[in-house]
């Protein structure tokens, strides 16, 4: 840790000492402030300091350079307190923000805000309540007494408030002290703990451990056939290797829960409660390397001899993960600390499990469902740690304190979600942390069966080293992929519904065999419009240039955009006719229409709207692997990586809306999606099976995908980027305009395209309508600037923001918000 001053020596110093501060706002620069003499002995790079902002705002700043010398004409403030007794942020994790803030064209300010943990970011604005949970009431200091006592009869209160009574800087100090205990949380944030989801095992009763007492049982059961069936369905699934779950019993002999609870009360069974795991746990521990993924391994190692990053690119099944952990075994047995970045956050309940019985090692989870107080907790312990910790996360954890990284393993490298699109800086996780395994020393293993073209492209071109993987475990074949066509679907007047007839039979015989149906809609919702029969009216949001979507739970029209939303209207606002209708189909209308189509087959959906809960991935998934759910209806989120056992087949009801999107990656996406989705069926004994509706069978992409053909995707692709000059023969970046009056914006945008093109020429696209051109009340503009791999990134980033310096300098332009997005795909 640098920048640790001796004391005394300030304390000889005459003259005025100054810092560079970093203020959780979003600005583009640094902040000099003057350093009283009393606190010099106390800075440190990487601590938090109080400062004012304003007339009278206070913000917990970020200590950034030390004794610095003061810019010419400003008049600095003082810093008000130190807060830390140690740096909360390293010199390491301060270079990779610089990085990340250089790359992406963006403040310091951006990158800390989406660095931090919420409960370090402290304002005079900040809204704190009393933890409900915390019950360890230790001895506090008076001031810290003081704001417990007004927090235990207000509901909430903000800091500015507690201010009123005590000084800013003590007031700053008993806060984050109270945070730190768990005593306080920010109160936007709170939500109550959630107890660890459990489920019921069963078991015989020591009474009947036997095969005589067995026997004797089934006699006296032969006149209570319904119990009878229990019994004999349960020694069935004993004997399968399973461990019975009391939900799957009662369902697979047909039972009722009365008849259960009658051989629990004649002491038959026993139950069992069992944390909810998200894999069967049983079954992984068995699991060791085939002679491919031996192979596989071997030259991911050699490659690392030669390469930091290595790009492994097997099929769908054929055990990535395994190899993941052999390598994760040997890089802590080393000493050293494994990231391991997935997609998406409900990835992280299947892995956790899963290489805490494999590996045997504590694991730190890190992601954006967790508290405040969780994400702290992680922050700091892992700060003050260099030991062989494994850290789970998605994208954010690449943030966290890392302090002795000897591997990170990006699984699933190719999705989109690695992307940070909502807000600064709109970086790549994937990208980022090879640059983070570059500056630390570490290795990163990429992981896909569709990896993206611009990594394929890196490896082929040397960057990187490439190991293909090209056999499912176990050599269980791929499924069986058939196009359902529904163009002639419909002229056989054989559709019901959303389903075609080869859909609806394919799903009958699946659950006939007690296996399991997954499918896919990529629009969440009951139906994406409303129209109105007799005029053409539809309901539209008011904030943004999209269609209100239905969802029928409830019983509104929502913008998935802003969040507008309005009841259900029974009669047409314009003409009010009553011929209203819902045209489309979301994975809402589907489990509904699956449930009158097959009545007893119990349904699960996995969507945004499923899954905002904290648990909710996790208790979707249990249930879907422990057999409680036979037909799981989703979205994206069932196609990124989930390891499910009994799944038979895989239904995409609508693929045509994958590629008709104007994208340059929309062909390469669509082929990635259906792929992976495929890739969920038949993983472990039986061949699955794969049916796709489209009204396009003879498409490109799904005649690839059909072949399974990754490579003449790549050929395919590669061959149209370099001729309309796309990634990965250029760079490219993205700006946005947006602003409330339309009119500015068209003017603004040209405006900044003509600043653009002084300097870039053809490079500059644009200014053009993106396809949906206003969002939540601001009109948009784009223009994308493609620059040659070859050209000077420092020139390129000078002259951009001298560009953006000028819109901001204008004295009309300089309203509008522009947004700045390197690499944005």
């Amino acid at each position: 840790m640098g920048g640790l001053l001796d004391a005394f020596t300030f304390a000889t110093l005459s003259k005025p000492y100054y810092i560079q501060a970093i203020l959780p706002l979003a600005l583009r620069g640094t902040f000099t402030y003057r350093v009283p003499q009393h606190l010099v002995g106390e800075l440190e790079t990487g601590k938090r300091v109080v400062v004012p902002f304003g007339k009278r705002r206070y913000y917990a700043a970020l200590i950034y350079k030390m004794n610095v010398q003061l810019p010419q004409g400003t008049k600095p403030k003082d810093i008000a307190y130190v807060m830390d007794d140690v740096p909360v942020v390293t010199d390491e994790q301060l270079n990779f923000w610089e990085w990340m803030a250089h790359y992406y064209m963006t403040g310091l300010s951006s990158v800390m805000n989406t660095a931090l943990p919420n409960a370090m970011k402290i304002s005079s604005q900040t809204s704190v309540s009393m933890n409900p949970e915390f019950e360890e009431y230790v001895d506090f200091s008076d001031d810290e007494r003081m704001i417990v006592a007004q927090l235990s009869t207000h509901e909430s209160m903000t800091v500015d408030q507690l201010e009123q009574l005590l000084p800013k800087k003590l007031t700053q100090k008993a806060v984050s002290s109270l945070m730190k205990q768990g005593v306080i949380v920010i109160s936007e944030e709170m939500k109550p703990q959630a107890k660890p989801q459990m489920v019921e095992h069963v078991l015989f009763s020591k009474e009947f451990q036997g095969d005589e007492s067995i026997s004797a049982l089934l006699d006296k059961l032969s006149k209570a056939p319904k119990q009878f069936e229990i019994v004999m369905r349960f020694l069935e699934m004993r004997g399968e290797g399973k461990s019975v779950v009391k939900q799957n019993l009662i369902h697979r002999a047909g039972a009722s829960s009365a008849s259960f609870k009658s051989l629990l009360d004649r002491g038959v069974f026993e139950i069992e409660e069992v944390l909810k795991f998200g894999v069967d746990i049983s079954e992984g521990t068995n699991f060791s390397l085939n002679e491919h993924q031996i192979k596989a391994l071997e030259e991911i190692k050699q490659g690392f001899e030669q390469k930091t990053t290595v790009l492994l690119q097997g099929i769908t099944g054929s055990g990535k993960t395994l190899i993941y952990t052999q390598l994760i075994k040997e890089t802590i047995a080393q000493g050293k600390q494994v990231l391991y970045l997935v997609p998406e956050i409900a990835l992280t309940t299947q892995l956790v499990e899963r290489l805490k019985v494999i590996i045997g090692e504590e694991l730190f989870v890190y992601h954006s469902r967790f508290t405040n107080r969780e994400r702290l907790t992680t922050w700091m312990r892992l700060l003050d740690s260099a030991n062989n910790e494994i850290i789970i996360g998605a994208r954010s954890s690449l943030f966290l304190p890392l302090n002795n990284l000897g591997l990170i393993v990006v699984d699933e490298e190719h999705e989109s979600s690695f992307k940070q699109h909502e807000s600064s800086p709109h970086y790549n996780a994937r990208d980022a942390a090879i640059w983070l395994a570059h500056k630390t020393g570490a290795k990163v293993l990429l992981g896909s069966a569709t990896p993206a073209i611009e990594s394929i492209f890196n490896a082929r071109n040397g960057k990187s080293a490439l190991v293909k993987l090209e056999k499912r475990y176990a050599d269980i074949q791929l499924p069986l992929i058939h196009l359902v066509d529904m163009t002639k679907s419909k002229r056989a007047d054989i559709q019901n519904a959303s389903f075609s007839g080869e859909l609806i039979e394919a799903i009958k015989a699946t659950l006939a065999k007690k296996q399991q149906v997954i499918l896919f809609q990529n629009r969440r919702g009951y139906a994406p419009f409303l129209l109105c029969e007799a005029c053409g009216w539809s309901a539209e949001c008011v904030n943004c240039d999209v269609n209100l979507t239905y969802h029928r739970f409830f019983e509104k029209m929502l913008c998935h955009y802003c969040g507008y939303n309005i009841k259900m209207p029974k009669h047409c606002p314009n003409c009010h006719s009553a011929k209203m209708t819902v045209k489309g189909f979301g994975t809402e209308k589907i489990e509904d229409e699956l449930e009158i189509i097959f009545p007893n087959a119990r349904m699960g959906r996995m969507d945004l709207d499923t899954t905002r809960k904290k648990n909710a991935f996790q208790n979707i998934m249990t249930a879907f692997e422990e057999g409680s759910i036979d037909i799981l209806v989703g979205t994206q989120m069932v196609t990124k990586g989930l390891d499910f056992t009994n799944v038979g087949l895989v239904g995409v009801l609508s693929a045509d809306s994958l590629w008709n999107r104007p994208d340059f990656r929309a062909f390469e996406r669509a082929y990635q999606l259906l792929t992976q989705v495929s890739g969920r069926a038949g993983r472990k004994n039986n061949r699955g099976k794969v049916l796709i509706q489209t009204f396009r069978p003879e498409h490109p992409v799904l005649q690839l995908v059909v072949e399974n053909n990754y490579e003449g995707m790549y050929q395919h692709q590669l061959s149209e980027r370099q001729q309309f000059s796309y990634p990965p023969y250029v760079r490219m970046i993205m700006f946005q305009l947006a602003h409330p009056d339309a009119k500015l914006v068209r003017e603004g945008a040209v405006h900044f395209g003509l600043l653009l093109r002084k300097h870039f020429s053809e490079r500059v696209l644009g200014p053009e309508e993106p396809v949906i051109s206003r969002v939540r009340g601001s009109f948009l503009r784009q223009i994308f600037l493609k620059l040659d791999i070859h050209y000077s990134i420092q020139e390129s980033r000078r002259i951009i923001w001298s560009c953006v310096d000028e819109m901001e300098g204008h004295p009309v332009y300089r309203k509008l918000k522009l947004r700045l997005d390197v690499d944005p795909y």
